[in-house]
């Protein structure tokens, strides 16, 4: 059975179901993390060698110029953060699903797997309305904000790609 999840605005999928798991709906986080304020990426999907923690938006901010007023450095900043913590803490429940420290309910029997260490892991923001020329930048700035959970878990890199990009990645349909 082939499932599509709709979020900001896209229709990501179809992919089949032993392929996904739906951390922000998943009993783990909704019933003991979301009202402890623990955040959460949308999904993990394996796809062949890869898994990827998936967040997505309909927008993001603007790069911060010299003139830009303190209201949007802190909107920006508090943008970045909030997509950062998402990426953390998806990646510490996930890693505690599979050390059984929560039960594996949901999660699809490969992707708890005993033995994932061939699979690279791959963090991915989707936005939907994002202008090709904001992206590298933006990247720049999550890489940097994420540097060391990059070398922890051995992550080659942080990806931002708007609705095009995802179209033709097939994450979106």
């Amino acid at each position: 059975m082939a499932v599509i999840i709709s979020e900001s605005d896209m229709q990501f999928g179809e992919y089949e179901q032993e392929q996904i798991f739906q951390l922000e709906k998943s009993s783990q986080y909704t019933k003991k993390l979301r009202p402890n304020g623990i955040k959460s990426c949308e999904f993990i999907l394996r796809r062949d060698n890869k898994l990827y923690f998936v967040e997505a938006k309909k927008s993001c901010p603007r790069q911060i110029e010299a003139d830009t007023s303190e209201e949007k450095r802190i909107k920006y900043r508090e943008y970045i953060q909030d997509i950062a913590l998402k990426m953390r803490h998806s990646l510490a429940l996930y890693s505690n699903i599979l050390l059984e420290r929560y039960d594996t309910e949901g999660v699809p029997e490969l992707l708890k797997e005993r033995n994932l260490s061939g699979l690279e892991i791959r963090l991915v923001l989707v936005v939907k309305n994002a202008e090709k020329g904001w992206l590298a930048p933006f990247q720049d700035v999550f890489r940097k904000e994420l540097q060391d959970e990059l070398r922890i878990w051995k992550i080659p890199d942080f990806s931002i790609i708007n609705e095009e990009t995802a179209r033709n990645k097939q994450f979106i349909i």
